[in-house]
């Protein structure tokens, strides 16, 4: 009879102690869902957050390895996104430039420099080299710049060779009557019409030369008065 009693009181005991378990699993489980839950939200709220895209630069960068020099460059950048006429003073600010650039070039006032569109093409293609039947940026040659550049800059179509181009504009003799935009002729040891470039401003030409490539040369020059052979205007 003791032994039962005791049987009954230790099957008791361990009943209790498994429900206590239990009881503990639970909480651990819903403690866990808890952590789980709280991270996960904490993570969706860390990417969702704006960050400033110099800021994270800054911060992605080991404090140690950012110099003052980036430091400074970083700063303007944020002050410069954060101006709202930045785009504004951009493009004022290219205006400027390429007008001051080539002003000095054709030793004018900056205020005669009008037509932006072609001395920015004139300087992305400044110092492109020579190249007989080339078409391209890996060369040149002279009619064929001057007819890439009044197809981009003046939206016209001309003939591909020095003659044709010749022969399709009006004949100008004297360089006084010369215009911005006016072709000028040469004929280089030869009786045919052998070169051909841009007239600019002020006695000032561009042109790809045999020599130097795309480059501005002045028709008062010993070399290309003597070899002058009238302008031409291209009529639309």
């Amino acid at each position: 009879m003791a032994y039962k009693l005791i049987f009954v009181e230790l099957l008791t005991k361990i009943t209790l102690f498994m429900t206590l378990i239990k009881k503990f699993s639970l909480l651990l489980s819903t403690f866990i869902l808890f952590v789980m839950a709280s991270n996960a939200q904490n993570i969706h709220t860390e990417n969702t957050t704006k960050t400033d895209p110099i800021e994270f630069i800054q911060n992605y960068l080991p404090v140690n390895t950012v110099s003052k020099p980036v430091e400074e460059e970083l700063a303007q950048q944020r002050m410069i996104a954060r101006t709202p006429k930045a785009k504004e003073n951009f493009g004022e600010g290219m205006l400027s430039w390429v007008k001051d650039k080539y002003a000095d070039v054709l030793e004018v006032l900056p205020s005669q420099i009008s037509n932006v569109m072609l001395y920015r093409f004139i300087d992305e293609w400044y110092g492109v080299k020579y190249r007989m039947g080339g078409t391209s940026k890996n060369g040149i040659d002279c009619s064929a710049f001057v007819q890439t550049l009044y197809q981009y800059v003046f939206g016209f179509n001309l003939l591909r060779t020095a003659g044709m181009q010749f022969g399709e504009s009006q004949y100008i003799k004297s360089m006084s009557d010369l215009k911005e935009g006016d072709l000028v002729f040469f004929r280089i040891n030869t009786s045919r019409i052998s070169h051909v470039g841009v007239y600019l401003k002020n006695n000032f030409f561009v042109h790809s030369a045999s020599s130097k490539g795309v480059s501005i040369a002045n028709l008062t020059s010993d070399y290309w008065n003597k070899y002058f052979a009238g302008g031409g205007r291209i009529l639309n």
